[in-house]
C-alpha cells in the first residue's frame, strides 16, 4: 500500500487533533473514555449526550483517544519502507532513535516539572518519576506515576523501534499470528487482570501491537483501494469504531477499524489546515500537556464543573498551536546544526 506524504501528514493532523482535545476536555467534562479498560457508566454518558448540544466534546472527551494508534500505524509504516529488510547498524540505529527522542522529550518535559513543582507545588521523585520517564521505563514499572500521563507514548514508542529489528525479519503469516497474539492479550486485560495488571498491558508495545504490525504489512503488500470503495469503506470502518468502542466485547478492535477509517479518509480528501498539523504533530504532543496543566492550575474549573468549554478550548487550541510552531521551528535548527556537524 502507498500512503504519500500528504496522506501521511493528514492521518497524524487527524490524530493529533483528536488527542489535543481529548486530553484537555476529559478534564473539563465528569466523562472518562474507553482506552485503558470498559466502563459501562461512561458509555452510558456519552450515548446519553449524543444528540444533545454538548454531543461534539463529550465525543472528544470519550473518543478522543482513538487518534494514539494512527501514530503506531505509521510508525510502523515509515520504519518499514525506509528500511525494509537492508542491513541495519544496530548500535547507530538505536542511538539514532533515542537521542531524537530526548531531544523532542527532555526540554520541554523539565519545563513541565519545573513550573509545575515551583509554581504549584506539584512533588517528584527523582527516581520514580523523572529518571524513569527519561529513561523510557516508568511504563514498565510506574505507569501511576508518569506525569504528565501522555508522556507514556514514549516508551511504548521506543519499544517498538526496538522490536521492528525482529518484526522486519518475519514473513507476513508470522506478523498475522502476533496480530492475533496481541488481541488475545488485550482481552485478557481486559476481562481478567487488575486495573493494574491491565494499565501495565495497554503503556506497553502488548497494548498498541496491532497498529503497528497492520502498518508494517501495509508497508509491504500491494494493496490499492479502488476509489468506488473508499467512501463504503469509510463509512462503514467509521460505524464499527462507534460500535467497538461502546460494546465490551469489541473493545480490542476499535484501533483497527479505526486506522481503517482513517486510511479511506484520507484517500478521498485532504487538507491542507489537517497536513499542517502533521507537520508539527510532535510538536504538538509534547507542548500540550504543558498548556494544559498550567490551565488546569490557573483559569480551569474544577474537574466536572464545565459543561460548555468552548471558549476555554479555543484558547487553549491557539496557544497550544502557536507555541508548537514556535517548537517545530527550533527543533528544526537544532536538527539542522546536528547534521551539519556531524558532516
Amino acid at each position: 500500500m502507498t500512503i504519500t506524504r500528504e496522506q501521511s501528514l493528514n492521518m497524524k493532523g487527524l490524530g493529533i487533533f483528536l488527542i489535543m482535545i481529548h486530553n484537555f476536555v476529559d478534564h473539563l467534562l465528569d466523562i472518562s473514555c474507553n482506552e485503558m479498560s470498559f466502563s459501562q457508566e461512561a458509555t452510558d454518558a456519552f450515548t446519553s449526550h449524543i444528540f444533545t448540544s454538548s454531543a461534539l466534546w463529550y465525543l472528544f472527551s470519550f473518543a478522543g483517544w482513538i487518534g494514539v494508534p494512527l501514530f503506531f500505524f505509521l510508525s510502523g509504516y515509515g520504519l518499514t519502507k525506509k528500511y525494509g529488510t537492508n542491513h541495519i547498524d544496530i548500535f547507530q540505529y538505536i542511538k539514532q532513535h533515542v537521542i531524537k527522542l530526548w531531544l523532542l522529550l527532555i526540554p520541554v518535559y523539565l519545563l513541565y516539572v519545573i513550573i509545575s513543582h515551583f509554581c504549584f507545588g506539584q512533588a517528584y521523585y527523582w527516581k520514580t518519576q523523572i529518571l524513569s520517564v527519561i529513561t523510557f521505563t516508568a511504563n514498565i514499572h510506574n505507569v501511576y506515576f508518569i506525569e504528565p500521563g501522555v508522556y507514556w507514548f514514549f516508551g511504548v514508542i521506543l519499544q517498538f523501534y526496538i522490536l521492528f529489528l525482529i518484526f522486519r525479519k518475519l514473513k507476513d503469516k508470522w506478523l498475522y499470528a502476533l496480530i492475533v497474539l496481541f488481541i488475545i492479550i488485550n482481552y485478557i486485560s481486559l476481562y481478567c487482570m487488575s486495573d493494574l495488571s491491565m494499565l501495565k498491558i495497554r503503556h506497553n508495545f502488548t497494548g498498541w501491537g496491532v497498529p503497528f504490525l497492520l502498518g508494517i504489512i501495509a508497508a509491504r503488500r500491494d494493496i490499492t483501494i479502488p476509489k468506488r470503495w473508499e467512501l463504503p469503506i469509510c463509512v462503514v470502518s467509521f460505524l464499527l469504531v462507534c460500535l467497538c468502542m461502546t460494546y465490551k466485547p469489541l473493545i480490542p478492535f476499535s484501533e483497527l477499524f479505526f486506522v481503517v477509517f482513517s486510511i479511506s479518509l484520507v484517500k478521498m480528501c485532504t487538507l491542507r489546515p489537517v497536513a499542517f498539523l502533521g507537520v508539527i504533530s510532535a510538536s504538538i504532543f509534547v507542548v500540550h500537556p504543558l498548556i494544559r496543566m498550567i490551565m488546569y492550575k490557573t483559569i480551569c474549573p474544577p474537574h466536572g464543573a464545565s459543561s460548555h468549554p468552548i471558549s476555554m478550548t479555543i484558547f487553549y487550541i491557539a496557544v497550544v498551536l502557536l507555541l508548537s510552531w514556535a517548537h517545530h521551528i527550533l527543533m528544526k535548527k537544532v536538527s539542522s546544526r546536528k547534521k551539519h556537524g556531524n558532516q
